[in-house]
């Protein structure tokens, strides 16, 4: 089995995941202001509590966005750090398809919504058909203003743009939950199964950030 290690720290939630041994262990907080401070120190926590050291990894899988632009850099400086002293290959996932994955290890099936908060009056959103064979992506990473954001034809919604203009909520007919938020775990459980096919040279990784013009948050 491989040893992967994952890192989100696209949203509030500072995330940091190792899979050794067919095992996933996590360690996160809603942090958004600390992500640079805690991000190698809950790598590090994770290693000693499974008794690996930073040698054995073999791959690490991270958030690449779109979200939070500090958030995004941070991800992808620690990565680069990590992935050069260590030789190891990378793998970069969409924050929204991380959502997408949580939704359906929850059992959430049918088309999903999946919108988060991009600042400047916009939000990040994607659309997924989940079913009991797996995740179907059918609208890639969108930035829209919340009045063009499509509400039509879902099951369920999930993201922190719903808790920010909740008026999109009352206007549509579907199960949401506003607090959900990616995770370094999903990642791996994502990634595990193909990430020597998916996986890339550390040079080559890039941010989602979907809009051209950052915002610093």
């Amino acid at each position: 089995m491989m040893k992967l290690i994952a890192i989100e720290t696209a949203t509030e939630n500072c995330s940091v995941a190792l899979l050794s041994e067919g095992q996933i262990s996590q360690k996160q907080a809603e942090e958004p202001r600390k992500h640079a401070e805690l991000v190698l120190p809950y790598l590090d926590e994770l290693l000693q509590r499974s008794g690996v050291q930073k040698k054995d990894i073999e791959g690490i899988v991270f958030g690449n966005g779109p979200g939070a632009f500090t958030g995004v850099r941070i991800a992808i400086g620690v990565v680069q750090g990590l992935a050069l002293a260590l030789d190891v290959p990378v793998l970069g996932v969409s924050t929204l398809r991380n959502m997408a994955q949580g939704a359906w290890q929850a059992g959430i099936r049918g088309e999903l919504l999946v919108a988060n908060d991009a600042r400047m009056n916009e939000v990040y959103w994607a659309s997924f058909e989940l079913s009991d064979a797996g995740i179907d992506q059918k609208q890639g990473d969108q930035l829209a203003a919340p009045d063009d954001l499509p509400l039509s034809g879902f099951d369920h919604a999930m993201g922190n743009a719903f808790k920010t203009f909740p008026e999109l909520i009352e206007k549509a007919s579907m199960t949401c939950d506003a607090e959900a938020l990616p995770n370094a775990k999903n990642l791996l459980l994502m990634a595990h199964n193909d990430f020597n096919d998916q996986a890339m040279a550390v040079h080559e990784i890039e941010p989602n950030y979907v809009r051209h013009q950052v915002v610093r948050s």
